[in-house]
């Protein structure tokens, strides 16, 4: 009875052993690539919809800040509202970058 139970624990261990090892140097390896690629293209994608939105950002801002050029106040206060909402739109994208399950 002992040398049964002593066998079923050998290979018990051998076969968790070999698990280990698989996913050591093969799973782990292949999920890194994996999860590698995904962050980069989500940056990517990321990189590209806070470009056109502060691109047109900066448009509205401009056009708003020509028509109501009168005062130096109206432009620096344009100015403000640009940094203010272009800084708003990245926090925004990338907290929902980072937050994605």
């Amino acid at each position: 009875m002992t040398t049964i139970l002593l066998t079923a624990v050998i290979t018990a261990a051998i076969t968790l052993l070999a698990l280990a090892l698989w996913a050591h140097f093969y799973l782990l390896p292949v999920l890194r690539r994996r999860l590698r690629g995904d962050l980069e293209e989500e940056a990517r994608n990321a990189a590209d919809l806070i470009a056109a939105r502060v691109e047109e950002a900066v448009k509205r801002g401009i056009n708003d800040g020509v028509r109501n050029l009168p005062t130096r106040e109206m432009i620096e206060e344009t100015s403000r509202s640009l940094a203010r909402t272009s800084t708003e739109m990245v926090g925004e994208r990338l907290s929902r970058f980072f937050n994605k399950k």
